[in-house]
């Protein structure tokens, strides 16, 4: 009897499954794993031998409960011990953080080389601020044998060590208090770890750094960052988003692929996608100018390398300077050395994950 059910169970699924297929509308983007599914493959030749995976990878995209069956595996994964072969490891206290980064000593040299070079050419002080991975910091919470993997100390103690060049020491303050300086779902640093960076960046640099209520303080609750979307651990809870907002700056904000300028630096539409962080300055531009008229006549102008970390922390420089030319090498591809000459720029700072910088093509490209 109990082979009949079996039996009687398979062929319904051969059944249904393609009626799914037919009968429901495709699938062309997933908002739990945050990437586009695959499109239908088109035959082009007979000895198209790719045709056969690209068919296999479009059928397993648009297969009926995938989001749970890719659940599933993942916590199968986890609580078999197997965690180690993911990108994303979960700690004990439900902290969703990226495995260690493997990176050779001379490619993080050869940037922190065209840093310096930068500064050479422009004459301006280079601050590099690099952002320790939440692994890293959080490596009490992790199995002892996962946290003896992570090597941030070894690279940041190459940017400290590195010539021309004025690192900003992050590690031992996120170290020391920075447990819950990230997010959860996310590899971002919350506000308030952004704010520990802000105060460090800015003792380094020589500025007086502003308390901590001198800005308006916004929560939005149910915030889910990539490190959920890509572990597939569907189960962690959301996190708050934390929105840190310069009191009585007159801004203005204006990129260089668009017209018009903001008067914001905050873009609210974005809680209505899927992806909220691009609410911060509405995400990456090639260049992004903010212009604080409310600045003291002699407040400097500062031009800001960066990958997303330094979206929030931007806002937290504002009142501080009188323009802050944000520049991501990633869609940028003029010369920064320019733009610091055409901005009459006066300082230049890196903000970077250590990861980025020690990963990103472009920044060995600079100039």
């Amino acid at each position: 009897m109990m082979d009949i059910v079996t039996v009687g169970l398979f062929l319904l699924a051969l059944l249904l499954v393609p009626l799914y297929w037919l009968l429901f509308p495709r699938r062309t983007f997933s908002d739990s794993e945050r990437r586009y599914l695959a499109e239908p493959p088109k035959l082009t030749s007979l000895k198209d031998w790719s045709f056969d995976d690209a068919v296999e990878t479009y059928l397993a995209d648009q297969l009926p409960g995938r989001d749970a069956l890719v659940g599933l595996n993942a916590y199968t994964v986890l609580l078999s011990g197997r965690q180690v072969s993911q990108d994303i490891w979960r700690d004990r206290e439900g902290y969703l953080v990226e495995a260690p980064l493997q990176v050779a000593p001379e490619q993080l040299q050869k940037r922190l080389g065209r840093m310096a070079a930068l500064g050479e050419r422009t004459g301006l002080p280079v601050y590099v601020m690099a952002v320790p991975s939440t692994g890293y910091v959080r490596r009490g919470t992790l199995p002892r044998a996962l946290a003896a993997l992570y090597r941030d100390d070894s690279l940041l103690g190459q940017i400290a060590d590195a010539p021309g060049i004025r690192p900003v020491p992050l590690a031992e303050t996120f170290l020391q208090q920075g447990q819950s300086w990230y997010y959860r779902t996310d590899h971002h640093w919350t506000g308030e770890g952004a704010y520990a960076a802000y105060r460090l960046f800015m003792k380094t640099a020589g500025h007086q750094a502003l308390p901590y209520d001198a800005y308006y303080h916004h929560t939005v609750a149910g915030y889910v960052g990539s490190t959920r979307s890509r572990s597939a651990l569907w189960l962690t809870a959301p996190d708050v988003l934390t929105i840190d907002e310069p009191m009585d700056a007159a801004v203005t904000l204006s990129f260089s692929d668009e017209e018009g300028t903001y008067p914001s630096l905050f873009f609210y539409d974005h809680l209505k996608e899927y992806d909220w962080y691009p609410l911060f300055l509405d995400g990456n531009h090639p260049v992004t100018l903010v212009d604080n008229g409310s600045a003291p006549e002699d407040a400097p102008t500062l031009l800001l390398v960066k990958d997303s970390f330094g979206n929030t922390l931007a806002p937290l420089l504002v009142p501080s300077y009188r323009r802050i030319v944000l520049v991501d090498p990633r869609y940028y591809r003029g010369s920064v050395a320019d733009l610091c000459a055409q901005y009459q720029a006066e300082e230049i700072l890196f903000c970077y994950s250590l990861e980025r910088i020690c990963t990103d093509l472009n920044l060995s490209i600079l100039k």
